[in-house]
């Protein structure tokens, strides 16, 4: 894959405005296969408009947004580093060192660090975000994937896929801007061969989905305990992400060989009915405020729209949904705002 120049894009220009439209919302949606990752303006909840993609190369596997109307930072999972990328104009602006293979981001809350797993080098880098430097990088078990914080920033649960293992970390050092004092707080086997691989936090919670169970494990944190498994709808589905819906206690888990999202219930601990999506779904991403659902589907090279605006996830077996075109081979998809909405006086660059 060509490597990017200051302003590796195709087919966007220099502004996110065009026809007078105002953009504060995009969708970055991460195409492994083609090595690049895909804009979509949101211009309302069932209004979009391909803005084009930006060229990356190298597997680019999860794109994250830090700081609203920042930069998004785009992880490449065949290289040591990450591409940071400015929302607004599409330009990639700056690159990060980490470790090997760097496939989960997440930020921290109340802090201006960013979380990396690497899987190649078994590590966990920790991102000073406006240095756009690493600050430290600190040992993990084999193979750690997927990433999730609590909404105060104290703890985060890594999946450790290589060991069956998901690890709880302490990150109340990044408090205080003391990256080097994270450390693993507990450390909880799944059994053999499951390989954990999708993680959320809801309250006290971390609900972790492994590609190889038929079951969705509950933690409870900071211990780690086991405090739930909940069976999934179809065996040997696959999941592949988890997203808690904020609303009236719902978590979503795309099953990628079933085609589906399952409705986990987080008050009784049970699956509600099953949304039929499209085939392949991976990574997802629920958009707080309207409550619309963007989920991977990565033998389309499509998003999956589902609208749960005024839906009882109950009783919900068929939601409104739409279907966005996304590249190639798209694995995941992140939300992110440009610092301002633009005014029809603004003019193309």
């Amino acid at each position: 894959m060509p490597e990017p120049s200051e302003r590796a894009l195709r087919g966007l220009p220099s502004s996110v405005e065009s026809r007078g439209e105002r953009v504060d919302v995009m969708l970055i949606s991460s195409d492994t296969a083609a090595g690049s990752v895909t804009l979509t303006a949101k211009l309302g909840p069932s209004s979009y408009r391909p803005l084009g993609s930006v060229v990356t190369g190298r597997g680019p596997l999860a794109a994250v947004q830090c700081v609203f109307g920042g930069e998004a930072f785009v992880a490449l999972s065949v290289s040591d580093e990450n591409f940071a990328v400015d929302v607004a104009s599409a330009r990639v602006i700056g690159r990060v060192g980490v470790g090997w293979a760097p496939r989960s981001m997440t930020p921290v809350p109340g802090t201006p660090y960013l979380l990396v797993a690497n899987a190649g080098s078994n590590s966990l880098s920790i991102v000073d975000v406006p240095a756009r430097a690493e600050a430290v990088r600190i040992g993990v078990g084999r193979e750690p994937g997927q990433i999730a914080v609590c909404a105060d920033g104290t703890l985060a649960v890594l999946c450790e896929r290589g060991d069956d293992t998901v690890a709880v970390l302490d990150l109340s050092a990044l408090m205080e801007r003391r990256p080097r004092r994270v450390a693993v707080a507990s450390r909880t086997w799944l059994g053999a061969h499951v390989q954990p691989r999708a993680t959320a936090i809801s309250g006290d919670f971390a609900l972790i989905a492994a590609a190889r169970a038929d079951v969705l494990t509950v933690l409870a944190l900071p211990d780690g305990r086991v405090e739930a498994t909940v069976a999934l709808p179809a065996p040997g589905a696959c999941p592949a992400g988890i997203a808690v819906t904020g609303q009236d206690g719902y978590a979503l888990v795309s099953l990628e060989r079933a085609g589906s999202l399952a409705v986990v219930d987080l008050l009784e601990w049970t699956i509600t009915p099953q949304i039929p999506i499209g085939a392949g779904p991976r990574g997802l991403t629920i958009d707080p405020d309207d409550q619309s659902v963007y989920c991977a589907l990565t033998r389309e090279g499509s998003l999956a729209v589902v609208h749960l605006d005024g839906v009882d996830l109950a009783n919900a077996r068929r939601p409104q949904r739409e279907a966005i075109r996304a590249g190639s081979r798209t694995t995941a998809v992140t939300l992110a705002r440009t610092p301002q909405p633009l005014s029809p006086d603004d003019r193309l660059g």
